[in-house]
């Protein structure tokens, strides 16, 4: 089942929008909290300023009319009332207001370093700046204590729209570079859209070579594809050769069956009727097993073999194998015998498909090695960590120029027999390579043998 994943396009839209997006949301809180401190510094220099600023004119006014139209002044511009108070050297109130905001006690009070620290006064959050001065131009010169305090609404709602505003041209800044960013994304996606869409147009079987031009990036997938396509290629061109040399070899067996079963009904005799009765048998018995062999070339490429694997005995195995063949042996004066001199030998495998292999080759050598008698000899033994099987007939052999072809799909190594399907060592050589084996031939004119390797490491501990 097709698991549903993002689209590449989604994708690439996320990692490039959310790592964008948590920096603008790190950098809004950190210009934030960086505005938050450095208008704190300028509002605390501003009232430092300001203190300054009333400290002179209390004292050049000795009075409180200069002083409070100063404050009237300093208000109307600042959005916040401002408060103070001047104390002189004998902690007596010089000028201005009434119980100003304590000094918090973890102060430490040095003369011209002024304090800042927060504080409530009548219900409101106000600034406050302490400092200790030394005034010479009152009539007794002397040292004073000053303070001011101011509220911060004012401030706090043009911090406020300090941050309203730098979070504005943060989130317009992220939409304009989404913006972006999408348009630049479907611009890069263009040529796999294109490519998506001429592979939509083909047909099924249109497998033909993609000739596009494409991004470097995208060129080994393109690459692969066309590999891809053409072992599809191959593999259909097969499959129909396949089908049309099964549906040929199958042809001749059926129009056998066909014209006996017309001479049969046709016959003046029993005896004539038997005779082509029997020729019916046996063309329905090589159709049969033509047809078994099709079926089975078919199983052996697409089953999973090794999911069947067990442990079993390669001498017990033949042995069975050469059991079955004793009759049709006899019957065709053929002496075949085993020589092992191991008891057993295990390795890994799958018994139904190496007997199967074991199985043709004994018909092969049978059908094509001993057609009218002869030997056959099969030997079993260990060597170089494998397990080797050798099965020898001493026919008239292959011609030279053949016998790199009795592997192929319907191939007949005999000229002068043609009862074989052709696939018998085609199926075995499939079965032994999907075991990790080796299945070798060689013949002259003595006759031919075919050797199995298969390796020992497969045998379970």
């Amino acid at each position: 089942m097709i698991e549903k994943v993002l689209s590449l396009r989604s994708r690439l839209l996320f990692l490039i929008i959310l790592p964008l997006l948590i920096i603008v949301s790190i950098g809004t809180v950190a210009l934030y909290y960086d505005s938050q401190k450095k208008s704190q510094e300028i509002f605390d220099n501003l009232l430092h300023t300001i203190s300054q600023v009333i400290l002179r004119d209390a004292v050049l006014s000795d009075g409180d009319l200069l002083t409070e139209q100063l404050l009237e002044t300093l208000t109307d511009s600042l959005n916040d009332q401002i408060f103070y108070q001047v104390r002189d050297e004998s902690n007596s109130l010089f000028v201005g207001y009434s119980n100003p905001p304590s000094i918090p006690r973890s102060s430490e009070i040095k003369p011209y370093k002024p304090i800042f620290y927060d504080s409530i006064y009548h219900d409101q959050n106000v600034r406050v700046i302490f400092s200790r001065e030394f005034i010479s131009a009152m009539d007794t010169p002397g040292w004073v204590n000053i303070y001011v305090w101011q509220t911060i609404d004012g401030q706090k709602q043009l911090l406020l729209e300090l941050a309203s505003d730098a979070f504005i041209t943060m989130v317009i800044m992220l939409i304009s570079t989404a913006l972006i960013v999408w348009f630049g994304v479907q611009f890069g996606m263009r040529p796999l859209l294109e490519l998506q869409s001429a592979i939509r147009k083909r047909s099924p079987n249109d497998l033909r070579k993609i000739k596009r031009e494409v991004p470097q990036e995208v060129s080994s997938l393109v690459i692969s594809m066309n590999n891809l396509f053409k072992q599809l290629r191959s593999a259909f061109i097969e499959k129909d050769n396949f089908i049309a040399n099964a549906a040929h070899q199958l042809r001749n067996p059926i129009a056998a069956i066909q014209s006996q079963a017309e001479a049969a009904s046709r016959s003046k005799s029993f005896e004539s009727m038997q005779i082509r009765v029997k020729d019916v048998a046996k063309a329905a018995e090589k159709t049969s097993r033509l047809t078994q062999q099709i079926l089975s070339m078919e199983h052996v490429s697409q089953s999973n073999i090794k999911s069947e694997f067990i442990v079993l005995d390669m001498v017990k195995l033949t042995q069975e194998v050469l059991t079955k063949f004793a009759l049709r042996a006899d019957n065709q004066k053929v002496s075949l015998s085993l020589e092992c001199k191991e008891a057993n030998i295990n390795l890994l495998g799958s018994e139904t498909y190496l007997g199967e292999a074991i199985d043709n080759l004994i018909d092969n050598a049978l059908l094509y090695g001993c057609p009218d008698g002869g030997f056959i000899d099969v030997g079993l033994k260990l060597g170089d960590g494998c397990a080797h099987l050798q099965i020898k007939d001493y026919g008239e052999g292959i011609k030279p120029e053949l016998i790199e072809n009795v592997f192929i799909r319907f191939f007949h190594g005999s000229e002068s027999n043609k009862e074989g399907s052709g696939l018998g060592l085609s199926i075995t050589k499939t079965i032994i390579e999907l075991h990790d084996g080796e299945l070798a031939i060689t013949s002259d004119s003595q006759g031919t043998c075919l050797s199995i390797k298969l390796p020992l490491q497969l045998v379970l501990n």
